[in-house]
């Protein structure tokens, strides 16, 4: 059976407190009983380091120390001085310590088999610790952790301290799984939104938005995930008007078409020279529709071949100049030439950029009444600008932003009878952002003029 998200955090949380909980415990339990061992220790050190410094303090030599030894732990025993010392007694007292030997390493108590008196080995020493009386070693106390052997009370103080591990050992690992639950509702609220949406989506609902309350990774995926929906809703909504446009623009020469050969063929008609001009002049239109069509499509897929080299920027606006030059002097337009004598190459294609620049003189001068003017620049500086500023209709600040997409039309009856799809302004981008250059436009609304940027960097 398939476990959800949250109860995989949860365990997660719960296995690595788990662990982190049973080290811990093992940890702090071996530390916790070395240290009551050594604690003990020290005290027994302590004691016996007490009774040397007397003993040596008011005799000056360790002579006879284990009679003054036993008469001091065993007040009530009479001991002679002459008779054997009773081993057994202070053995049991003792814990944790080996023995003890002077400063030479003779013993002074009876250590395991060894009476007083005798030398013990010199690696017994290595960890004894020594009793110094004005800076003077005066003996050696032999350790011997591994014969400590801890009492009833000390075990029981072991007892409790392991019980109180246990039991924080138990509170932390409850504390985890709370916590967990806690995080993992927290860190799935936003996943669950972002899947109730993207479910949404994929039913059809686009333009899906969830509510984004944080700046960590799911966070910024939910900032994607809108910016994502968002970009979806707009290329449906293109799409949709963009097969509403191509029909529209299909349909008009079509029904023109199929209108008059429906005429001629059922005799109502018999085509004269001026209706088949006009059935070939739709057919163009038709053509330049496919035909722009089929260029917007390769521009933007990348699929037009480009042949990029050093061009002078004022050779291309002054060949413009003089094909069009003709065609603005019947329509009444003053064409100008405006060009900064500055010494600059571009890299460029050059037929494309001399057809961007065709396909916006054409709007130019048809948007420009008699006695207008337009005029062709260049400017150099970081970047070359070359531009085509009118004199004529302008565009209004709403549909500034829209002119370079396919189809968009801000004055339908401007164009439509002309032949013109809506689709140049579209081409003239596509083929200028391929080239590595920017398009733009600025007007400052109807008949006021529109003035279109290209941005080229230097060669």
């Amino acid at each position: 059976m398939k476990k959800s998200l949250k109860t995989r955090l949860i365990l997660t949380y719960a296995a690595v407190a788990l662990v982190t909980v049973l080290v811990a415990l093992l940890f702090v339990r071996f530390r916790s009983g070395q240290s009551l061992r050594n604690l003990v220790i020290d005290q027994q050190v302590e004691e016996l380091s007490v009774m040397v410094e007397d003993y040596y303090t008011r005799k000056q030599n360790m002579d006879g120390f284990v009679y003054y030894y036993l008469s001091t732990i065993i007040r009530n025993a009479a001991v002679s001085p002459f008779s054997p010392p009773p081993r057994d007694i202070y053995q049991e007292d003792i814990r944790g310590i080996r023995g003890l030997v002077d400063s030479d390493g003779k013993t002074l108590l009876p250590i395991e088999n060894l009476p007083v008196g005798v030398y013990v080995p010199t690696h017994w020493l290595d960890s004894a610790r020594e009793v110094q009386v004005e800076g003077v070693v005066v003996a050696w106390i032999l350790i011997d952790e591994k014969s400590l052997v801890l009492t009833r009370v000390e075990q029981i103080f072991m007892n409790r301290v392991n019980l109180a591990i246990a039991i924080a050992g138990g509170a932390g690992i409850l504390t985890a799984v709370i916590i967990g639950m806690l995080l993992a509702a927290g860190i799935l609220k936003p996943i669950r939104r972002l899947t109730v949406a993207s479910e949404q989506m994929a039913q059809g609902e686009l333009g899906q938005q969830v509510v984004v309350t944080s700046k960590d990774e799911i966070g910024r995926l939910g900032e994607s995930f809108n910016r994502m929906s968002t970009d979806l809703a707009h290329a449906d909504a293109e799409r949709k008007r963009l097969t509403v446009d191509i029909t529209h623009d299909l349909s008009t020469p079509l029904q023109i078409i199929s209108g008059y050969i429906e005429m001629y063929e059922n005799g109502d008609v018999s085509l004269n020279p001026q209706q088949i001009g006009i059935i070939k002049t739709e057919l163009e239109n038709l053509k330049r529709l496919v035909g722009d069509l089929s260029m917007l499509t390769q521009a933007e897929g990348g699929g037009v071949e480009l042949l990029l080299r050093p061009v002078a920027p004022n050779q291309l606006l002054e060949q413009i100049a003089q094909v069009y030059q003709p065609i603005a002097n019947q329509q009444g337009v003053d064409l100008r030439l405006d060009l900064d004598k500055t010494p600059v190459m571009i890299n460029v294609d050059e037929g494309r950029m001399l057809q961007v620049l065709k396909n916006l003189m054409e709007n130019a001068l048809r948007h420009t009444p008699a006695g207008g003017a337009v005029t062709l620049g260049s400017k150099v500086g970081e970047q070359v600008e070359l531009s085509i500023t009118d004199t004529g209709d302008g565009i209004t600040a709403e549909d500034l932003p829209l002119i370079f997409e396919r189809f968009y039309q801000a004055d339908k009856a401007r164009t439509g009878s002309k032949g013109k799809m809506g689709l140049g302004l579209a081409i003239c981008k596509a083929l200028v952002e391929l080239q590595g250059a920017s398009i733009k436009a600025n007007s400052q609304g109807l008949g006021r003029g529109t003035k279109i940027t290209l941005t080229i960097q230097k060669a």
